[in-house]
């Protein structure tokens, strides 16, 4: 899949900001990977995220452990939504994925565990 590609699904409607939103019981997680500019980064750096992405939703696929939503690009982060009935499982699942991505530093996770407002734990990289 090409960036136009991803970014394309972001823009009608595949990410968070545009789609749905975390709603009923479902829960989250949210990955924010610092990029090395307060906006959107350089180009290489988005391609090796967008092959995360990828590695993410298979994983998350093949364990059917909830699903992938989007991403967001901007503000010095790139964003990765996933959701879920369990963000333990959610997490369970992602870790090995991202600890084989080399995360810059300021990058972090939330898990949340309910609608927002709920309780969340963030685990830094």
């Amino acid at each position: 899949m090409s960036i136009f590609d991803k970014l394309s699904g972001f823009l009608t409607g595949k990410g968070k900001p545009n789609g749905k939103a975390n709603t009923g019981n479902e829960q989250a997680l949210l990955v924010y990977i610092s990029l090395s500019d307060d906006e959107h980064g350089e180009s290489e750096e988005r391609e090796d995220l967008f092959k995360l992405e990828d590695e993410l939703i298979e994983a998350i696929d093949n364990a059917q452990a909830g699903e992938f939503d989007g991403n967001e690009i901007g503000g010095g982060y790139f964003t990765l939504f996933m959701y879920g009935p369990s963000a333990e499982a959610l997490w369970e699942v992602a870790a090995p994925v991202l600890k084989r991505f080399p995360m810059p530093a300021g990058s972090y996770a939330v898990k949340q565990f309910g609608p927002p407002g709920s309780a969340e734990e963030r685990v830094d990289f």
